[in-house]
């Protein structure tokens, strides 16, 4: 088996050296008969993703150069926060890629316990989609709310009430458009075109 070790030690933790997790990391890939494809190294703060090593091990796993990620601890992995882990981890899945950890055996998806972690990680992901959805429910609904206080049209991505968009309304009604056909084209309301039309062209 082709496998990744990654290995982290923060910018703080000065007395530490990644090659001490490295050493426990091949001794176990040697016991397994693995291949070590590469090693990651970081030496940053694990409360972001936007670590140099961490961002080309998790693109490498996209392209299936490994079938394994083996890191020391899962705080070495990401210390983003449990749902952040779950998502990580859940791309890895996704790229056909195992992970593995040598201080927390339980969550390895190669272990006894994988159908489990593994029915946790589409949870997580699938609550984190979710949530995002919601989020941009909730933000085109206050828009929405701001744009009709202001007695404007929402449109989603701009704003309808631009000079261009009412010049848009003119023009098509001069060429012979319905307010009907106006209203379809454009995306508004049969009231909303009817307004326009009434409007000066803002510039």
């Amino acid at each position: 088996m082709r496998v990744a070790l990654y290995a982290r030690v923060s910018t703080s933790d000065k007395d530490q050296n990644p090659e001490n997790q490295l050493v426990l990391l091949r001794r176990e890939a040697e016991r397994a008969g693995d291949t070590i494809y590469k090693e990651y190294v970081d030496e940053k703060s694990g409360g972001s993703s936007n670590r140099k090593a961490f961002q080309e091990m998790m693109k490498d796993a996209g392209k299936r150069r490994f079938d394994l990620v083996r890191v020391f601890a899962l705080d070495r992995f990401s210390s983003e926060g449990i749902e952040k882990v779950f998502e990580h981890t859940a791309a890895l899945e996704q790229a056909g890629v195992s992970f593995w950890s040598y201080c927390e055996p339980a969550l390895n998806t190669t272990g006894p316990m994988a159908s489990l972690f593994k029915s946790i990680i589409a949870w997580a992901a699938g609550y984190r989609n979710q949530r995002h959805s919601e989020n941009v429910r909730l933000g085109q609904a206050r828009k929405r709310a701001e744009v009709a206080a202001a007695g404007d049209e929402y449109v989603h991505g701009r704003r309808a009430t631009a000079g261009d968009v009412v010049a848009e309304v003119k023009r098509l009604s001069a060429e012979g458009s319905s307010q009907r056909k106006i209203a379809d084209a454009i995306g508004l309301s049969l009231g909303t075109v009817n307004k326009y039309l009434k409007q000066p062209i803002k510039l």
